[in-house]
């Protein structure tokens, strides 16, 4: 009987966590070092979801250095200039920064995709 119920209990914390990892991707991504560092590169093409006073979030797409599409979100303590591009530091779904970036200093590959948008 202590050994079914332990089997139960030990079952349970195991879906328990992998429910949390699942929900808190943000989190894990940051901690989890098979998850590699990319640069996503956007263009600031719409309005922030206003969250609280001096914070807006932005939920872009995007691409990779290579060119490959990628949907970014992160968040401003202010809203971010219309038209602006970024570089999104990103490690999987968490953004550690950004930064406005010109045109010129885009790879190639971007620059095409994301400036005819």
């Amino acid at each position: 009987m202590k050994k079914t119920i332990s089997l139960i209990t030990a079952g349970l914390a195991v879906v328990c966590i992998g429910a949390f990892l699942l929900i808190h991707h943000e989190v894990t991504d940051r901690f989890n070092p098979l998850v590699k560092k990319e640069s996503v590169y956007v263009q600031i093409n719409k309005d922030g979801k206003h969250l609280s006073p001096g914070r807006y979030e932005y939920t872009l797409e995007g691409y990779n250095d290579t060119g490959k599409e990628k949907e970014i979100t992160f968040s401003s303590s202010a809203s971010l200039r219309k038209n602006a591009y970024l570089k999104v530091h990103a490690k999987g779904k968490y953004v550690e920064t950004w930064e406005e970036v010109q045109p010129g200093d885009m790879p190639s590959a971007v620059r095409t995709k994301l400036i005819r948008q």
